[in-house]
């Protein structure tokens, strides 16, 4: 039986804080991001809602792209995926 190769991608993504000048928080609740990245949900733990928001955050995502041969192939395919970072409830803005 031949051996099946496939690629696998790893993203170390570190969060040391966040800063948005000139925007004041309304709600005073904790907050925290969630985000996601080939298509698997992780969130920070919650800080206090004022900035900048000091999260030190390390999170890794992984996948494996069984189809593709070479590395371009998970290029090709990463280029058209969007990965989305967000705070919850962000109408209190």
């Amino acid at each position: 039986m031949p051996k099946v190769k496939a690629l696998q991608c790893a993203l170390a993504l570190e969060i040391s804080s966040v800063t948005c000048p000139g925007v004041v928080l309304k709600d005073k609740e904790d907050i925290y991001l969630s985000i996601c990245v080939f298509g698997q949900y992780k969130k920070t733990q919650c800080v206090p809602a004022t900035f900048p928001l000091v999260f030190n955050a390390r999170m890794v995502f992984e996948k494996v792209f069984p189809e593709a041969v070479d590395p371009g192939d998970v290029v090709t395919q990463l280029e058209c995926k969007f990965f989305n970072f967000l705070i919850p409830d962000s109408k209190t803005f």
